[in-house]
């Protein structure tokens, strides 16, 4: 056996689940390795996984959720990853994980493992370097391109009237007291500046595509050569400014500053200019493109609690980051 003296329930569980998954991949039943990548092992949710390899067949992502209990959801979430990979046009630049196994009963699952560095990780490392950093904001968009033509797209008229009465019944909670933010005159005026681009962006045509869901600098793998996807969470059609405005903010948010912005701008030019640079689908006047990302960072400064006392670091850290940006973005 591969994996020696499993301790915890989650750990015994994966190690018993293993020979059964390796006999449905038709794999040989000795000869591995393993390392943890992740485990969470709490009341009502218990999950881990592994990167296992074998000299003879390479590197794979074994992950085992032994709670909730939700045979369905863990089967549809691999199913999605196998649609996708067989639709997706693999090069030796772009590149989408293959799932390898799924057992249901133990919601177990192999797929391969994707090598190198999160896409974040390698953009953090390219911060001196600006000109690789928006050439690689070029790959990503040559990424996305591929990944939303798996399915055909079609032509819709954009509605944001969902996102505003959304926001505008967050800001009536926030105005009574219902809803307590750490940001709260800048968000409400967000709200109001919302509600004017949606006006300005509505009833226009835009494109819909298979959406990737959480398309964020983490759930791209980078080895160098070849840009992997990761972690598909969503497959239903969407306006593709959803996936978009969520890698560009993401980027926004993490690497760039309120100095790289004009008035009203929420992702600098030079970065829209390098990601549609590979992403040819539609351009960056899409309605969709231009809505979305004021969506995301309202979303984004309406989850920071409003008492210090009560924030993460992270929580912290994505305010103090995100207000001079908003404060430029809704000017």
């Amino acid at each position: 056996m591969w994996l020696e003296d499993p301790i915890t329930q989650l750990e015994k569980a994966a190690h018993a689940a293993w020979p059964g998954v390796l006999e449905e991949a038709r794999l040989p039943m000795v000869g591995w390795s393993y390392v943890l990548l992740s485990k969470h092992e709490e009341k009502d949710r218990a999950r881990i996984s592994y990167l296992v390899e074998h000299p003879s067949h390479g590197l794979f992502k074994y992950r085992l959720q032994l709670r909730p209990r939700a045979q369905a959801a863990f089967a549809a979430h691999y199913l999605r990853l196998e649609k996708a990979s067989r639709a997706f046009q693999h090069t030796e630049r772009l590149s989408l994980i293959k799932p390898m196994c799924l057992d249901i009963a133990n919601q177990a699952s192999l797929t391969t493992y994707a090598e190198g560095l999160p896409f974040s990780e390698f953009m953090r490392d390219a911060a001196e370097d600006h000109a690789k950093q928006l050439e690689m904001l070029q790959l990503a968009g040559e990424w996305l391109d591929a990944y939303h033509r798996t399915k055909v797209s079609e032509t819709r008229i954009f509605q944001p009237k969902h996102a505003v009465n959304y926001y505008h019944n967050l800001g009536e909670k926030i105005q009574s007291g219902d809803l307590k933010v750490a940001a709260k005159p800048l968000i409400l005026h967000g709200v109001e500046r919302l509600s004017e681009l949606a006006a300005k962006y509505s009833d226009q045509p835009t494109v819909s595509a298979v959406q990737y869901g959480d398309f964020h600098m983490r759930n791209l793998i980078f080895d160098g050569t070849c840009l992997t996807g990761i972690n598909i969470s969503k497959n239903q059609p969407a306006p593709v400014g959803h996936d978009i405005a969520r890698l560009l903010f993401d980027y926004t948010a993490i690497l760039r500053s309120s100095e790289d912005l004009e008035s009203g701008q929420i992702i600098p030019a030079d970065a829209i200019e390098a990601f549609f640079g590979g992403y040819r689908l539609v351009g960056p006047d899409d309605p969709s493109v231009q809505f979305l990302p004021y969506a995301k960072i309202l979303g984004s400064l309406v989850s920071v609690p409003q008492r210090r006392n009560d924030r993460s670091k992270t929580k912290q850290k994505t305010l103090e980051r995100l207000r001079p940006i908003a404060q430029v973005a809704f000017a």
